[in-house]
Parts: structure tokens; sequence; C-alpha cells
């Protein structure tokens, strides 16, 4: 079956009830003595995929002990993770969907009343951790999520959880920027249909969905789609027998249905007036600041596929292609970069000047994916590398936000910085600095490489309209994802009933 209009109409009639609220001028204003009245024409929102107080940490001590441009940002807080838990066991997709009244905790007797606070019992974070699927979905949706799923409404509500068309399902922070008139855009160092890029705007009972992820994100009405995921291209940016598998694969049940190739191929032919771009010049050319692109006007829409499987640097191997000296791999940026492929600070600078143009302003997400990859391999050398470029690509947006030229300034513009979760249980380094961060690495409870997603609290940077909301005023007064899906539509749209305390 295509893919075609009857699909998403009837992902429309799917949506929960609340999408009557959809018009944002129906929004009544927050007046709360800790809410910044202004709001907000730009929301930027900026995910370290994995990225723990203790790997900002390790970053800055690398660096120097210099902080970081994320810690820069005028408030800083913290926030839990956790995600829906699932109550039923069996075969997929039945084992990750919720009872309505069984939600995750966080328990800071455990857990750790700060990010930096040595817990008590520190194998309690490495349990029940979420998944960035349910992570993405929180903050996107501002509704907790159960395990592998894109803005599911739990299956409780009524209905039959194995029969795709019958699911309903969330709006998220997309649909409402959409909603004001506003560009929207999703920009990530990994797979372009990953679960954190996803989770802004496809719904799907199961993140392993790949074609049904990027079928949802090619026909979506997002403006600026960047990412990795070349069907043609490997790990080190050289060409390969296409694989589409990427854009095709699906496990589970799934709305529809369409071969991955011939979606690549609309794609490739600018399908929904999006340009397309794969060349590393043509990345640097959108985002070079003259307001052209190729000699002609900056074109409004784009899709942007960097010549890379999967990830822009993360899983390079250039032994024999662009390095020929192994023996300093260990060492920040000791192996050669793929030289055509774009780092995050340049898509991210290229998103934003295709973005700008919208009068309305915008939405837009960056995600740098691989610092949890590396946190999952516990390897320090790379996940410095992603934690890095993601800082650069920070600063190329603070540098945005502070350029008279474009009209936006922290009066008008709201960056929240912070991760979906915590990956690897990175231990403090210690004392030290540059390399030696690297040689004094630990994770896992006695360094025994837990490898995966915890619990712990992780770090929130913001600027702009409403971000003091977000401020941690003491030890222990953090908040929880879903809180960055209420403070980014505050920002754009002020406060509506949902906002009153109640789980939305």
């Amino acid at each position: 079956m295509t893919v075609g209009k009857s699909l998403f109409l009837k992902i429309g009639l799917l949506v929960v009830g609340v999408l009557g609220l959809l018009s944002c001028s129906l929004a009544r204003p927050y007046k709360g003595d800790t809410w910044d009245e202004n709001r907000a024409k730009y929301v930027i929102l900026m995910i370290g995929d994995g990225m723990g107080f203790w790997h900002v940490d390790a970053t800055r001590k690398y660096l120097g002990c210099r902080l970081l441009v994320m810690e820069s940002l005028r408030h800083e807080g913290y926030m839990t993770t956790f995600m829906r838990e699932s109550v039923r066991e069996g075969t997929m997709p039945a084992e990750y969907w919720d009872d309505t009244t069984v939600i995750g905790s966080y328990d800071p007797a455990q857990g750790g009343r700060t990010p930096w606070e040595m817990v008590l019992s520190p194998k309690y974070v490495q349990e029940e951790a979420t998944d960035s699927a349910a992570a993405a979905g929180a903050m996107a949706s501002g509704h907790k999520q159960p395990k592998y799923a894109l803005n599911v409404v739990p299956e409780a509500l009524g209905y039959d959880g194995d029969s795709p068309f019958s699911v309903k399902y969330y709006p998220t922070i997309v649909t409402f920027a959409e909603a004001l008139g506003k560009a929207t855009g999703l920009v990530t160092s990994v797979p372009f249909n990953h679960a954190t890029p996803a989770g802004f705007v496809v719904r799907t009972p199961f993140r392993k969905n790949q074609g049904e992820k990027a079928r949802q994100m090619v026909y979506s009405d997002v403006d600026v789609i960047m990412g990795a995921g070349h069907p043609c291209y490997d790990h080190n940016g050289g060409p390969r027998v296409c694989d589409y598998s990427l854009w095709s694969e699906n496990v589970s049940v799934y709305l529809d249905d369409e071969d991955g190739k011939s979606l690549y191929e609309k794609v490739k032919h600018d399908f929904k007036g999006r340009r397309y771009l794969e060349e590393v010049n043509d990345f640097r050319d959108l985002a070079d600041g003259d307001g052209r692109y190729k000699g002609t006007a900056m074109p409004c829409r784009v899709f942007g596929l960097a010549q890379v499987k999967e990830t822009l640097q993360y899983h390079r191997n250039t032994h024999g292609i662009y390095d020929h000296d192994p023996s300093d791999d260990w060492q920040v940026g000791g192996q050669a970069y793929i030289p055509n492929v774009p780092t995050l600070e340049v898509m991210a600078k290229a998103a934003l000047e295709v973005l700008e143009q919208d009068e309305d302003g915008f939405f837009l997400m960056v995600e740098e994916g691989a610092i949890d990859w590396a946190s999952h391999g516990s390897n320090m050398t790379r996940m410095l590398e992603e934690n890095i470029g993601f800082d650069h690509a920070v600063q190329a947006v603070v540098d945005w936000v502070e350029d008279t030229s474009n009209g936006s300034n922290w009066q008008n513009t709201l960056v929240i910085v912070t991760a979906d979760h915590e990956c690897g249980h990175l231990q403090p380094v210690g004392h030290v600095t540059g390399d030696e961060v690297i040689h004094n690495q630990c994770w896992g409870v006695d360094c025994q490489k837990w490898g995966e997603h915890t619990n712990s609290l992780v770090p929130i940077y913001a600027q702009g309209p409403g971000a003091k909301s977000l401020r941690a005023r003491f030890n222990g007064d953090y908040r929880d994802n879903t809180d960055i899906f209420r403070t980014m539509y505050r920002a754009m749209c002020g406060d509506w009933p949902m906002m009153s305390g109640a789980d939305p």
C-alpha cells in the first residue's frame, strides 16, 4: 500500500481529543512569578543523547577546565527521565503497552538529589532506565511514554494495541509550532529517522519500525530534515551498494508501507519542496550566512542527507583511507575525520539560515546522537569528540541568537540544552585535565563498563523566555523531562489548562 493523503487523514483522526486546543490563540498567558511573560518567536531544543552531568564534567576538564558554551547559558537545572513502565509480557508490540496507572518513578534517596551527588545505592540508577524513544516523546509531547513507543496514548484508554489504525496518538511541539505558522526543523548526527528526531513528528507503537518512521518524516510538513542514514555510503563516507533497509524495514505492526528505494528517490528529487543536498560543500554553502545558495535564493525547505551510513564521525575507521597512523587513535581526533560529511555545527548553522526566513519564527531540534553510541561502548575518546562537537553546535546557536541582523535576541528566543537520558553510568574522572581524562575513565559501578542507559538525573542549560522555570533553586529542586515540553509550549503559546499540574 502506498503512503498518501489517506494515511495522514487517518493519523489526524487518531490524535487525541485535546487537539481542539491546537490553536495557540486559545491559550491563556501564564502569570506565575517564575515565568518570563515574553513569547518566544524562536524555540531551539538541543539534545545530547546519553549526556549526563559527568559527561559534561569530563569534557570541561579535557578542555582544561574551561566552561562549555552550554554551561554559559543563564539558567541551569536538572531533570528526571523515567518512562512509563510496561506491565504486560508477551511478543512485540504487546510488551511495550502499559496500564495508564503505572508510571515510572525516581527516588532521590537512592539516585541522588542532584546529578553530582555520589549516591548510596549506585546500582539503583541502572534499573528501569528509559529508552530514547520514550524520552524523546516525553520532551516532545509532555506525556510519559512506554518503552520503544513514539507518542502513543496508553492502551488502557481503549483500543487494540496490535491494530495500528485503532491506536491513539499525542500531538507534539512540532504540531503546535506548525499550528502557529512557524517553520520546523529536525537535525541530528545519527540517522535522520532515529528515535530522538522521530520522537518529534512520528507516531508509532514501535521505534524499530524504521520504514514507517522514515515515511512519516518524509511525508511530514517539517521544513528542514538533516542527518545521516545515506543508503549508498558506508561508515567511512565511501560509496557502497545501496542498502535501503533503514528506509523500509518494519518489524512490528505499522500504519502503511512503501518501498524504501522509491521513498529515497522521492527525497532525492525534492519531494514536498525540500531541496535535497548531500555533499559537504552544499551544507557549507547553506551555512555561510550570505543568504544565497549556489548563487541563487535560499531554499525554504531542505532535506540534507550526509554521505555516511549511520553517524557523522563516531563509526569511522579511516585507517588506510585518510589515516595511516593507528598509534594515536586513543586521542581525541587522533584518527583522521571523514572529510566529506558536515559537522553538526555546520548542519545547525545551515538549518538556522533556512528556517530564519519564516516571518512567524520556528521550532528547531538539534541532536548529537552519538554521545549515546560512544557511551554504550564505554569509549571516552569518542564521547569527548562527540560532546565537543555538540558544544560547537551550541556555540553556533548562541551566535545566531546574538546576531542582530536576523531579528533574534534573548527576549524572543528560547534555547534549551539537555539530554534524553544518561548512558554508561560514567563516573567522575577526578582532578585531571587533558588526555589524563581519557586515562582516568571509569564506566559503571566499580568500573565494570555498564554500557547501558541509566535512570540518573541529567543536566539542563537554558536561556530566553521561560528558561528560568527550568533552573534548580536548591539541591533537589529537579524537573521532569515532560517539563521541557511544558516550557517550550508556554514560551510559544502561553498557558493552557493542562499546565495546572495534572499529567497532560
